[in-house]
């Protein structure tokens, strides 16, 4: 199973996050942007289709009079929580096999279900110009149940990890799509996040709406 953002791929965002950790002992006193992202899209190699509902706490590590910053590495936000209600693996062989068969698997969610999941990335907010941007990866930290059917073997269950990129863009990639606000303490959007030359085809569009309060 591939990922938005492989595991590999997602330490090296931690990584590149890591001027946050000085910042984040003082988020307590600056607040959070906590909110709500629905969320859908597809993924190829093999064929993903998902629905999911995501839940996060971003503490704000930078405040000033232009500009709120979120930046956290792994383990420095809450955990979230993501609600699956879909999550469609499909896949079939381009070649056949030595009996002339071209085999292909198919699994879907056991059940809807929501598991915890550990955010990383960074939320800017330009207060001059009204626009906010957002690069989200968030990983599960618990194993997500499948039922499979193979079509030589047949029935069989498994469970995997998933992770998801969210916002205007991956990590470093973020700042090209700003999205605009009215009140930098209810930042809301609906916005099409499709991945660039980077994702070399293997990922659709991804479908987003989400609502971020700042709380303290």
């Amino acid at each position: 199973m591939k990922f938005f953002m492989s595991n590999a791929l997602a330490l090296a965002a931690m990584t590149l996050f890591g001027a946050a950790a000085v910042a984040h002992a003082q988020s307590g006193k600056l607040g959070a942007y906590a909110g709500t992202f629905e969320v859908s899209g597809t993924q190829f190699g093999p064929e993903v289709t998902y629905r999911a509902t995501v839940k996060v706490s971003l503490p704000v590590s930078r405040r000033d009079a232009s500009s709120v910053t979120a930046e956290f590495l792994a383990g420095e936000a809450p955990a979230g929580t993501m609600l699956l209600a879909q999550w469609d693996i499909s896949h079939k062989e381009k070649f056949a096999d030595s009996g002339g068969q071209f085999n292909s698997y198919t699994c879907s969610l056991a059940a809807p279900v929501e598991v915890p999941v550990m955010p990383t990335g960074v939320l800017d907010v330009d207060l001059q110009a009204k626009k906010h941007t957002l690069s989200l990866t968030v990983l599960t930290t618990k194993d997500v149940a499948f039922n499979c059917r193979h079509s030589r073997s047949g029935a069989y269950k498994k469970k995997q990890g998933i992770a998801l990129t969210l916002g205007t863009g991956s990590p470093g990639m973020q700042g090209a799509n700003p999205q605009p606000f009215s009140d930098a303490a209810n930042l809301t959007a609906k916005y099409t996040l499709v991945p660039g030359a980077e994702a070399k085809g293997q990922y659709g569009p991804i479908v987003q709406a989400w609502t971020l309060k700042l709380v303290r």
